[in-house]
């Protein structure tokens, strides 16, 4: 919340919020110096991880102040520890402080609150920085930032231990984590791309259609003016990127062109008279990358409708990309994604290649 409304116009406003740090699960980090500036004098540190690590986008260290009031950062400078490279990289940048400002002080849905409650940092390999402003409804990324290789001595980062190796430290790492080690054994370091990749940006909309599936001539048919009352009537749709970024705020933002990364995770909800449908869409990472790269090619803003047609009284279900002038949909393979659907809560349907844990659709 807003501390005061300050009479000296150029003072900021204080907000009440903390600040968290993240790295990919196979690419842990560790930090030399992290600070959020304020103003050309007032700084504050980035709580520290030992190491960063898990969900991308998502809070791996959390800061409490002593007083968690502060003006929105208008700057950050980082130099960080790629674990998996045994490089550090610095990041000194100015951050979009009147973008920030603008979406801080949008409310909710459901209350007056502000909508966001925490700024997120995420490093990865090659130097990249993602800052995020987050809340439970909506997380938006604000800044993608390439930073520079530098050098730093062991006895800098590491007082209390100089005489240890650089190579001996990230080792020491990677050998106590199962999944950073299985990873680099079977397939090296990641592409220089890769982190690029997830945070790309594409221009599409969903479209929900809710038709019927005609298997003899295999093609969807729209329901009769007969069939209305029976038709499925759409709710929300909720989804989760690979770019860290989510949104649940229902209020028919995702039914509009936008800018968005690759769909991670998609939940699908409506209604027949007085039966509900939740579809729950996982898309596997290297699938939908490539589909979305070759759809795109190098036209990434080009106006796209993400179809999802669907019939919940056959079971039938399919995703496909279309852009104005194409003759047709370009259907999306199932193979990319596992789905399941409940329906009054009770399970429905799930794909062939469904294996997600119980209580995945929960996020």
């Amino acid at each position: 919340m807003v501390l005061s409304d300050k009479t000296n116009s150029e003072m900021p406003k204080n907000y009440e919020y903390f600040v968290a740090g993240c790295a990919f699960d196979i690419a842990p980090t560790l930090v030399h110096i992290a600070l959020l500036s304020y103003s050309e004098t007032d700084a504050k540190p980035i709580p520290e991880c030992m190491p960063f690590k898990g969900e991308w986008g998502e809070n791996e260290s959390v800061s409490f102040m002593e007083d968690p009031m502060h003006p929105l950062p208008c700057g950050i400078k980082i130099i960080y520890l790629s674990i998996i490279e045994q490089k550090f990289y610095l990041v000194n940048e100015p951050l979009p402080n009147k973008e920030i400002i603008k979406l801080w002080n949008q409310s909710n849905s459901s209350s007056d609150e502000f909508m966001f409650n925490k700024i997120i940092i995420g490093m990865c390999p090659y130097g990249g920085i993602a800052v995020w402003v987050s809340g439970y409804e909506k997380e938006v990324l604000i800044s993608w930032i390439h930073g520079q290789e530098v050098p730093v001595g062991i006895n800098q980062f590491l007082p209390e231990n100089p005489t240890i190796s650089l190579s001996e430290l990230c080792n020491f790492y990677i050998n106590n984590d199962p999944i950073v080690k299985q990873n680099l054994e079977t397939n090296g370091l990641p592409p220089r791309d890769l982190f690029d990749n997830y945070m790309k940006q594409f221009t599409y909309r969903y479209l929900p259609l809710f038709e019927h599936w005609d298997e003899d001539e295999e093609k969807w048919q729209r329901y009769t003016e007969e069939e209305q009352e029976t038709k499925p009537e759409l709710d929300y749709i909720e989804e989760a990127l690979y770019d860290g970024t989510h949104d649940k705020l229902h209020d028919g933002g995702l039914l509009t062109y936008h800018e968005a990364g690759k769909p991670k995770k998609l939940a699908v909800k409506w209604h027949i008279r007085n039966s509900e449908y939740t579809a729950y869409f996982w898309f596997e990472d290297e699938a939908i990358r490539a589909i979305f790269d070759k759809f795109y090619g190098i036209h990434p803003d080009t106006k796209t409708d993400f179809i999802l047609h669907i019939d919940p009284l056959k079971n039938k279900y399919q995703l496909a990309l279309y852009r104005y002038g194409m003759s047709e949909p370009r259907i999306i393979a199932e193979e990319a994604y596992q789905l399941i659907v409940f329906k009054n809560k009770f399970e429905h349907f799930r794909s062939e290649n469904y294996n997600q844990p119980r209580g995945a659709w929960i996020w």
